[in-house]
């Protein structure tokens, strides 16, 4: 498979890590799906003030329970 003359391979980055709320929250955590182009330098790509990662997901993390 080949692709046309003008078009363009873009490779799609996705990110996640476990985010502590705050602390009256029973220790509540959430992991966070960030997104990306793998297009953007990496020098750019990790300045915080780049804008370069895209929030697209919260997903909910439950604490463990005690029994």
């Amino acid at each position: 498979m080949t692709l046309p003359v003008d078009a363009m391979l873009v490779l799609v980055l996705f990110m996640s890590d476990a985010t502590h709320l705050i602390n009256f929250l029973d220790d509540s955590k959430v992991w966070p799906i960030y997104i990306s182009i793998d297009n953007i330098k990496s020098r750019v790509q990790n300045k915080l003030t780049s804008h370069a990662w895209i929030l697209v997901a919260l997903l909910p993390h439950s604490p463990k329970q005690v029994k």
